[in-house]
């Protein structure tokens, strides 16, 4: 892709950190890519965090693309590339407003949390304003990225170890966000409120439907994964009618729906060998792993508790006690709040 001009690429801004990006500041019908600081090293320096704004020449909503907000996840990335790609901003009606890498420092590190406090930085958004060095990163980039958002998708991969499949967190209580997971197209939908610490909770806090796509493994460029993301982007953007071209062609398949789901956890240390696969429909005792000594015995066999799907596993054959081995999702529509309510309710009455 041919850049454009330097002019119309770079705008920096230098006064106060955490300022929010200003749609109407910027030229209608193009592209414009900015370095806001929003933090600041040792030495007094800013800290730049690269934005990417297409302003439409017409009017019409704005969506928010997020990817890295822990730094080794670099599938999104190469969505949010492609997916630029494929639009012209002079076509637009609304606007797209793109972070791809969100935790610079993390990203600059190639590390999953925020380096200077080790910090998970998608369990401290809000943030604070006089809070921890990741509270103070997490307001600054949350106070500039979202409030020109109408929409938001925050693109994420599995942690270090693990593999997930192609998948959409998103509350399915909520229509627009039910939706926009379904637009994406997933091989699984996982219904999640989200309320600990992300960024799609601080953008449903200030009424932005958001959904996470997990799209795939860490430290990695994956081609069916960025291919299935940047197509499933480009579905919400035609759904949203941002775009007005015919979207593209999803991949023929009807996404799972999860109303929950669970991590299963190692209860000793050894050497891990599982017998199931991503996607794979598991039954009820179903045997799901065993632990061998370094002697070579079997010290222990994991069964299915429930049947379910597999999101995500572990990849690593070495176990410790606790570790997370199967994302197992309970298939079947999320209950009703007040039907959860009620058994809530039911359950308090019941315990004497």
């Amino acid at each position: 892709m041919t850049p454009p001009p330097r002019s119309q690429r770079f705008r920096r801004r230098i006064e106060g950190r955490g300022r929010p990006i200003e749609l109407s500041e910027l030229p209608l019908g193009q592209r414009t890519d900015l370095r806001l600081p929003i933090y600041q090293d040792a030495l007094s320096r800013p800290l730049e965090v690269p934005f990417i704004v297409l302003r439409g020449r017409h009017p019409g909503p704005t969506l928010g693309l997020s990817a890295a907000i822990h730094g080794n996840e670099l599938n999104g990335i190469k969505i949010i590339h492609h997916v630029l790609e494929e639009l012209d901003p002079s076509e637009l009606h609304g606007s797209l407003v793109c972070a791809p890498v969100s935790n610079v420092l993390a990203y600059e590190a190639g590390q999953r949390r925020f380096p200077i406090d080790e910090v998970d930085l998608n369990h401290v958004f809000p943030g604070k304003k006089e809070g921890t060095p990741s509270e103070q990163y997490a307001r600054a980039f949350a106070t500039t990225f979202l409030p020109p958002l109408d929409y938001l998708v925050d693109i994420h991969t599995a942690s270090e170890g693990r593999v997930n499949s192609f998948y959409v967190r998103a509350d399915l209580h909520q229509e627009e966000a039910k939706e926009m997971a379904l637009r994406i197209n997933p091989e699984i939908v996982l219904h999640s409120r989200s309320g600990d610490g992300t960024l799609r909770n601080a953008a449903r806090a200030r009424g932005i439907p958001a959904v996470t796509l997990e799209a795939g493994n860490p430290s990695v460029f994956q081609g069916r994964m960025v291919l299935e993301g940047e197509l499933g982007v480009l579905n919400i953007l035609a759904w949203l009618r941002i775009t007005r071209q015919e979207p593209p062609q999803p991949v023929d398949r009807d996404p799972i729906i999860c109303g929950s789901s669970k991590w299963l956890r190692t209860t000793c240390g050894g050497l891990l060998e599982t017998h199931f696969q991503l996607r794979d429909t598991i039954s009820k005792s179903q045997l799901l792993a065993e632990v061998s000594d370094p002697f070579g015995y079997r010290v222990a066999t994991y069964s299915a508790p429930s049947p379910g799907v597999v999101i995500g596993m572990s990849k690593s054959p070495v176990a410790v006690p606790g570790m997370r081995y199967c994302h197992l999702g309970a298939v079947g529509e999320p209950a009703s709040p007040r039907g959860r309510a009620a058994a809530s309710k039911a359950e308090e009455t019941r315990t004497p």
